[in-house]
Formats: C-alpha cells, sequence, structure tokens
C-alpha cells in the first residue's frame, strides 16, 4: 500500500461525498492504491501542437462568414455535389481553419475534418470557409455572436435568427449555394424562416456529430440549409449515415432524399391546431393559405388536427439546460457520448466555461439550479412530457404521413426583442418540441406577410426524412404557384 497524503484523502472523501457514496478510510486508501495504479498510464503533461490557421476573416457584407480560404477547398471535381458551395457553421472541426464557436475567448485549430466536412468534400463540394454562430450556438436570434451580429438580407432591421445565423444569411445572400448548421431547438430551422431558405433538421443520431461541439446530446444534430429542397436534399443524402467514430450514430438506413424528390403518390397531411391558434394572425394566414392550395391538388389532402402539447414547451428549455449544464461541469466533453478524446480538444475545453456570456448564464442557470434543488426530478419530469408528446405524434403518424406547423410563432423579430428571459416562445416554442422528439423536420418558405418571410415546418417520422422532403417540394411547388 503506498503512503497517501492527508491532502489526497480529503480530495477523494470529498469527491466521495459528492457521488454519494459511503467508504471507510481503508476504502479510500484501497482506491487511492487502485487511481495511483491506472494513473501510471495518463502522462503528467502533454505537449499540443498549436497550428495556424491557414484562413483569413472574410470580407462579408453580411458578417455571416468568419474565417475562409483564398480560395474554396476542393478534394475532387466529380461528385454529386460538385456544382455546390459550402459554408460550414464554426461549431464544426474544418482542418487548418479556426474554431471560435461563437466566441473570441475560444479558439482551436483543428487538425482533422468533421466526418460530414469530410463527406461534403468526398462528395465534390466547394468549402468556402465557416460561418458565423451565436455563442456555443446557445442563441435564436443570430444576436450573440462576439464577433459581431449577422445581417438579415431579405430583411435588414429584423434577426437572421439563430444560432445558425450565418449558414442562413450565407445561403440568402448567395454567398454559398449550401450550408451546414446545427440543430437542438430550431437553430437550423429558426434562420431558415428569418432568412427565406429551406433548413433541414434530420432524424436525430441519423448522422455522425464527430468533430461538432455538443450542446445537448439528446437533441443535438447537423443539417443543411439551401436556397431549395433539391440542393438541401443533395446534401442531406452526402452528409448523413453512421460513422463508427461517433458509436451514437444509428445504423438505421432510410430512403434517399432526392429520390423522393420525383416520386409519384398521394400525401395525407395534419396541421397541427395548437401551433396555429399559438402564432400570430399574419403568421397563422400565410401558413393556412398554403395549406389549403396543398389540399386543393389532387394528390394532397391537408386536415386541421388537434394534439395535446402536454408540458412540452416546459420540457423544451429544461431538457436542453440542464444537458448543457451537464457538459460545463465536464467541461465541454460528454464522457461516453462524445467523440472528441484528444489532449487538444482537452486543453481548449479546459477553460470552457470562462468564454460563455451572459446570455448563455440566464439561459442555464434557472433549469440547472432547478436541476440541483430537485435532485435530478425537474429534468425526469420534462423527459416524462417528451414521452408523452411523442405517443401524441406516433398516434398522429398512424394516421397521417406528415405533420405541418408554422416555424416561428410571429415574423421575423426586430433586433432586440428576444432576449434570454423574454419573447422565447415566440421564436422557438414551435421548433423546441420537434427537437425533443427527434424527429426530422424541414422548414420551408411559406410565403411573405408584410414583406417578411415566413416559414413552414413538414414533420415526418423517425428515419423517413425522404418523406419531409416530399411533402416540401409539394409546398415549394403550391408557393410558387
Amino acid at each position: 500500500m503506498a503512503h497517501h497524503t492527508s491532502a489526497e484523502r480529503d480530495r477523494l472523501r470529498t469527491l466521495t461525498e459528492r457521488l454519494g457514496l459511503s467508504v471507510s478510510d481503508e476504502g479510500i486508501d484501497a482506491a487511492l492504491d487502485t487511481a495511483d495504479e491506472l494513473g501510471s498510464a495518463v502522462p503528467e503533461s502533454a505537449t499540443v501542437e498549436r497550428r495556424e490557421s491557414v484562413g483569413s476573416m472574410a470580407d462579408d457584407p453580411n458578417n455571416a462568414l468568419l474565417e475562409a480560404y483564398d480560395e474554396p477547398r476542393v478534394e475532387t471535381d466529380e461528385g454529386p455535389l460538385s456544382d455546390v458551395s459550402v459554408a460550414v457553421k464554426d461549431v464544426i472541426a474544418v482542418k487548418n481553419l479556426s474554431m471560435t464557436c461563437g466566441s473570441k475567448s475560444f479558439s482551436v485549430v483543428p487538425s482533422y475534418d468533421a466526418t460530414v466536412v469530410e463527406r461534403l468534400l468526398d462528395a465534390g463540394a466547394s468549402l468556402v470557409g465557416k460561418a458565423n454562430t451565436d455563442a456555443f450556438a446557445f442563441g435564436p436570434t443570430g444576436e450573440f455572436s462576439e464577433f459581431g451580429t449577422v445581417t438579415n438580407p431579405v430583411a435588414s432591421d429584423r434577426v437572421p435568427g439563430g444560432s445558425s445565423s450565418g449558414s442562413a444569411a450565407a445561403v440568402s445572400a448567395g454567398t454559398v449555394d449550401a450550408a451546414l448548421g446545427t440543430d437542438t431547438g430550431g437553430s437550423v430551422r429558426i434562420p431558415a424562416a428569418c432568412c427565406g431558405v429551406v433548413g433541414v433538421k434530420p432524424t436525430h443520431r441519423s448522422m455522425s456529430r464527430y468533430g461538432f461541439v455538443d450542446l445537448s446530446p439528446t437533441t443535438d444534430c447537423i443539417g443543411p440549409l439551401a436556397r431549395d429542397v433539391e440542393t438541401a436534399a443533395r446534401v442531406l443524402d452526402a452528409i448523413r449515415g453512421p460513422d463508427v467514430r461517433d458509436p451514437s450514430s444509428s445504423h438505421v438506413s432510410g430512403e434517399s432524399a432526392t429520390d423522393a424528390l420525383d416520386k409519384d403518390g398521394d400525401l395525407t397531411f395534419a396541421l397541427l391546431s395548437p401551433f396555429v391558434e399559438r402564432s400570430s394572425d399574419s403568421v397563422a394566414a400565410t401558413v393556412c393559405a398554403v395549406a389549403d392550395a396543398l389540399d386543393a391538388r389532387e394528390d394532397a389532402s391537408v386536415t386541421a388536427t388537434d394534439l395535446e402539447l402536454g408540458e412540452i414547451e416546459t420540457a423544451y428549455p429544461l431538457t436542453i439546460a440542464t444537458e448543457f449544464a451537464w457538459l460545463l461541469r465536464q467541461r465541454g466533453t460528454i464522457r461516453g457520448q462524445g467523440t472528441q478524446y484528444t489532449e487538444e480538444w482537452r486543453e481548449t475545453f479546459e477553460s470552457f466555461t470562462n468564454c460563455l456570456n451572459e446570455h448563455i448564464a440566464l439561459r442555464v442557470l434557472p433549469a440547472a439550479y432547478l436541476d440541483e434543488r430537485t435532485n435530478g426530478r425537474s429534468y425526469v419530469a420534462a423527459r416524462e412530457a417528451v414521452t408523452e408528446f411523442r405517443r401524441e405524434l406516433h398516434g398522429l403518424f398512424a394516421e397521417f404521413d406528415l405533420l405541418l406547423a408554422p416555424t416561428l410563432r410571429v415574423l421575423p423579430p426586430k433586433y432586440g426583442e428576444i432576449t434570454a428571459t423574454e419573447g422565447m416562445k415566440n421564436i422557438s416554442g414551435n421548433t423546441g418540441p420537434f427537437s425533443l422528439t427527434g424527429n426530422p423536420v424541414i422548414s420551408v418558405p411559406a410565403g411573405e406577410s408584410n414583406g417578411l418571410p415566413v416559414g413552414m415546418q413538414v414533420i415526418g417520422p423517425h428515419f423517413n426524412d425522404a418523406r419531409a422532403v416530399r411533402g416540401a417540394t409539394l409546398i415549394e411547388s403550391v408557393r410558387d404557384c
């Protein structure tokens, strides 16, 4: 038995109490002995090679891009995306380009590409650079990047939506043909609706998260934004699928999204009344007009349908904020679920909590406080509400092919209207519930009201992203008539 200091024993006892364990004095010494044995394989220190970025800050009028290549990066001139230029949200690793997560206090230059970036390049895409984002993807409006607010190309006095603000604005402005964003509670769909583009939240776990900075592991996913459904579907097909580097990615294979674009057959839609009723008159009128036009087609029918929301609106902030608080405690790496287990990653995230702004703190603290005060009961209650809501959706999918709902409850807000404590449900109240259930959802432009874009969600059954794509193409067709 090795000799252990009283400081070592006290430190282990503190940990023991924090874990709710009871251990004798002999057990403490035995545990320290075992820790010494295990620790023999752990280096006392590690040298991390810090690389310089090969990119430079982009000169972009909308502040949509951060670092960009002098010339787009192309790995092959053949492939299904050889005619597509792309940008990647700055919470996704791109080899030799800075990753800041929208924070000036956080920076790493990865030595590898995220799996989704590898797949884009393998498909022939031209990679332009990194897209701006609300800091650590924790903002629904695009106002909370430390590199400056992103301008909405279609409405300069309105927010671009977040957190994938740069991705949506770059697509909307025509700077790129498509972009990758991330969606935890609407962060692809919200900016898509605000900027008048298409945004896809795929089935949860249907693609790799290797090389992606997590926010809430039960809802996080990567998805494409594009000017039209066809381009979004092509990108979706290129990046999805399992990955051995991300054991949480699903091996369930679904139909090709691009094959679904021209597929024949009737579709039945349920227009979800509670989400329409909670929306403003202008948003509801625009969405209902599209639903009526869809219902007039011979190959589609739309039925206004009620469903029980239960406590799903409360479950959304409780879930993502509690999970992010857990992430903070673990300094950015989710043990057992994360994929970036390198010393470079660990060292960068060592000061993770020091990089967070007050907007993030005010969104995280209430749920984290409840989690601690109730000994986890608040999180359990949220997950039970998700189970009930998922059961409601399952019942609807037994009757209908697809579900419809407005993306936002209001028109794109003005800058400063939405804060961490005010107005959050207006912008994420219709998107968050479907993040919690993991269903594939596409936000597609439904038209305009008062000169501002309105988005409409098409919700599909799990792993039936292709059906949602097909429904979105029908909406495009009736909208453009």
